[in-house]
């Protein structure tokens, strides 16, 4: 197996201007939102326009002036993406949302009618893919919905049996695998990562049932899957998971849960989360940095604010769907000091770490 190769990871972060960060294209085009309103920059974040929105009722955005209100009523765009054709998808409050490419008013293509919005959605060319989310799956199946028109239609793609799992955190593409990681939570033997085949008909579990597999997102490696744990009862850390055997390495221990990872270009970043956690009971979030996946750098620490975390959310750095190849990219804040609802830009720069003792032995875990 090929060592790995060191390189210290430098961030500069810079700015803070209203928003959350939602995208980063492949050309560098920056998307954030406010409030239900999406906007596009495409020279850095020096000047905006409006992208498109997501429609809502009067009451709601009345209510969602106010910062409090919309955190409160979650009052937000929770996901976006770019598909293939150009067309957009969001995820708001009530369900999946969509607009053609050039439509600014996105529409309603998929309803919520059970248990919360999705946390994520993965896009694969013409597919569009995300799992049920919420706490009243206990007594029946939990779905797995596709989309194979660009997001216009969706149906069922594969469920799970009833009692078998709580509900889904993220499906994640694999350019390596014929397949979708899909990542459970939330306790016991529920908490695990699967691989479900590309024809959607059969899902093999890698490992599950310990709180190192309660994950919300991951970074796809071509031999494991990195990511940061997601549990509210015990300590949580960066992970390495391996796609073979599905062995699990502790890398470094975090102070609170994860709920994001992205890639900026070579660079590799996971934010952490403040929620009650008696394990971990930091009112500090940030980021980690990684050249290699096995070193980390941790950097933009902040404190959860002075509001109630179940009322108006858990503190959060959030971070962006990246298909960009440069090592910059944006970041923004949630329920925290100083940083709520506010997007930062962070450029990386790398520079050969000091050699140590042992260094060029160093392999994956």
């Amino acid at each position: 197996m090929t060592a790995i190769t060191s390189q210290a990871v430098e961030p500069r972060v810079r700015g803070a201007i209203p928003g959350r960060a939602l995208y980063v294209g492949k050309h560098g085009e920056l998307y954030i939102s406010r409030k239900y309103s999406i906007y596009r920059s495409e020279d850095w974040g020096a000047s905006w326009q409006l992208d498109c929105f997501v429609p809502s009722p009067v009451w709601e955005s009345a209510i969602a002036r106010a910062r409090l209100g919309a955190r409160f009523l979650r009052h937000y765009v929770a996901a976006f993406q770019i598909l293939a054709d150009g067309s957009r998808v969001a995820v708001a409050r009530d369900g999946l949302y969509r607009a053609e490419g050039g439509e600014t008013r996105m529409r309603r293509v998929f309803r919520v009618t059970r248990g919360s919005r999705p946390l994520n959605f993965a896009a694969d060319g013409p597919r569009v893919l995300f799992g049920e989310y919420g706490d009243n799956f206990h007594s029946t199946e939990v779905l797995i919905y596709v989309s194979q028109d660009y997001g216009r239609t969706f149906g069922v793609g594969f469920h799970f049996p009833k009692g078998d799992l709580r509900h889904i955190h993220n499906v994640l593409v694999d350019p390596d695998r014929d397949g979708y990681w899909v990542l459970a939570g939330d306790f016991g033997r529920e908490p695990g990562i699967g691989l479900l085949s590309k024809d959607l008909q059969s899902l093999e579990w890698l490992n599950r049932g310990n709180q190192r597999l309660r994950i919300v997102s991951a970074l796809v490696e071509p031999d494991s899957l990195v990511c940061g744990t997601d549990s509210d009862f015990e300590r949580n850390f960066i992970v390495r998971i391996d796609k073979k055997d599905g062995r699990i390495d502790d890398l470094v221990e975090l102070e609170g849960s994860s709920l994001y990872a992205a890639r900026f270009g070579p660079v590799r970043v996971i934010s952490t989360c403040v929620e009650p956690n008696p394990a971990c009971p930091s009112r500090e979030c940030s980021l980690y940095a990684s050249h290699n996946g096995v070193d980390w750098k941790r950097f933009a620490v902040h404190e959860k604010d002075g509001y109630h975390p179940y009322f108006f959310q858990f503190g959060t750095i959030v971070l962006p769907y990246v298909c960009n190849s440069e090592p910059r990219g944006i970041f923004s804040g949630q329920a925290i000091t100083g940083l709520d609802d506010k997007v930062s830009f962070v450029d990386f720069s790398l520079r050969e770490a000091s050699p140590r003792a042992g260094d060029e032995e160093r392999k994956p875990p």
